[in-house]
């Protein structure tokens, strides 16, 4: 989901290869050799090169006790609290958010009147749900014609960007104002409706727990199999949230306010939202919502979108605000792509490994770990790196 600003130069290769799931070839030139927003394509590489790098095999080679807290940052917390991965998933809503805006107004100008690009945004979201669903089905090994109905999984990555995208779509021509309002409507509905629930089914006191809250009643009124990591289909109201908030940061970058008051605002929004999210889950002795990734909580949205909005802040500040790219363009590599790099990092990841076992010496005194994750990561950037010298991007 590429964004695109009016106001930010981005130089345009002669002759640009698109692979797209969408529109004729000339309409998708058009769209990528327009101007582009640097900063996101960075900040998505980032967050890609901490997804494939796998913790660059920290956690075996970093065994002593006093690297736990290091070496814990490339795991999901089981229940509470909140660790780098798992923040990696609502940081790829928040980039899809900022781009939305952007994608919207360039369609706009080539005449895509809303109806149209809503069609456009629905078949957008229904080739990332069928990709995870896929995804999903690969990674469990479960064949279509054993458990056709397992394969109608909503609660995958991709599954709820594509939905997420969807409702957040229906949003976003109504302008900052609205925008803002719903945002606060999803976030406290989200928060309200696992608050009734419980203490309507008596069980108040188990307010946040994983076997019995309302995403776990209404996956099981939708006969969905509880889900083996417990995320709920409910959690879409709260993602939706997080795109939501990516545009308004969007609409604020294309608002005509200098750059320095524009950085100036999202770093005081990044910090409040970190501030607020950390005392509210308890940063005072006392719990008020607990902050659960795998239910998307109040919490858990405001240190997620705090830490994914100061780092892109910052890209934002040496990239477009003063053109510092060219250090950069390894990030951007990675950015250009990542649809094909998720996919590809997912289907093909143990081609690489064994790749880099073979390479390398069965030593203990190397930390072959780390060898073995740096190789994966240097021959999935030439892959990209090949791609967008060529100029060849997957897009949907």
């Amino acid at each position: 989901i590429q964004g695109q600003a009016g106001s930010l130069s981005y130089a345009a290769k002669p002759r640009i290869a698109m692979v797209k799931l969408r529109d004729n070839k000339a309409e998708a030139d058009a769209g990528d050799q327009g101007e582009r927003l640097a900063s996101l394509d960075a900040a998505r590489g980032v967050l890609l090169l901490l997804l494939i790098s796998s913790g660059f095999g920290l956690r075996q080679v970093l065994t002593q006790e006093h690297w736990k807290w290091l070496t814990d940052q490339w795991t999901h917390r089981t229940w509470e609290g909140c660790t780098l991965w798992d923040l990696l998933q609502p940081a790829f809503l928040f980039c899809v958010g900022v781009a939305m805006p952007y994608s919207y107004a360039n369609r706009q100008g080539r005449g895509q009147n809303w109806i149209r690009q809503f069609a456009h945004a629905l078949k957008r979201a229904v080739l990332l749900i069928a990709i995870g669903m896929y995804l999903d089905a690969y990674r469990d090994n479960r064949p279509l014609w054993e458990q056709p109905l397992a394969w109608l999984e909503f609660r995958g990555d991709l599954q709820m960007i594509g939905l997420s995208y969807l409702l957040a779509f229906l949003v976003l021509p109504l302008g900052s104002s609205v925008q803002g309002v719903t945002v606060a409507f999803l976030l406290v509905g989200h928060t309200a409706g696992h608050v009734i629930y419980a203490f309507a089914s008596g069980q108040g006191e188990q307010l946040w727990s994983q076997g019995h809250n309302l995403g776990v009643a209404i996956d099981h009124a939708m006969h969905l199999a509880p889900h083996k990591e417990h995320y709920t289909t409910f959690n879409v109201l709260a993602c939706t949230a997080i795109i939501l908030l990516g545009m308004l940061i969007a609409n604020l970058i294309r608002s005509s306010l200098s750059s320095g008051t524009q950085v100036a605002i999202m770093t005081a929004c990044s910090l409040a939202a970190l501030l607020l999210g950390w005392l509210l889950s308890g940063g005072i002795g006392i719990v008020i919502i607990p902050m659960i990734k795998r239910l998307v909580t109040w919490t858990f949205v405001l240190t997620a979108v705090g830490w994914t909005l100061l780092v892109f802040t910052y890209f934002y500040l040496l990239l477009d605000s003063f053109s510092m790219r060219s250090w950069a363009l390894p990030l951007t590599v990675l950015g250009r792509n990542s649809l094909f790099l998720f996919v590809a990092f997912a289907l093909f990841r143990d081609w690489p490994a064994k790749t880099a076992l073979l390479m390398l010496p069965a030593s203990p005194a190397t930390p072959r770990p780390l060898f073995v994750e740096l190789i994966v990561l240097a021959i999935f950037w030439l892959i990209c790196t090949w791609l967008y010298r060529r100029r060849i991007f997957f897009n949907v």
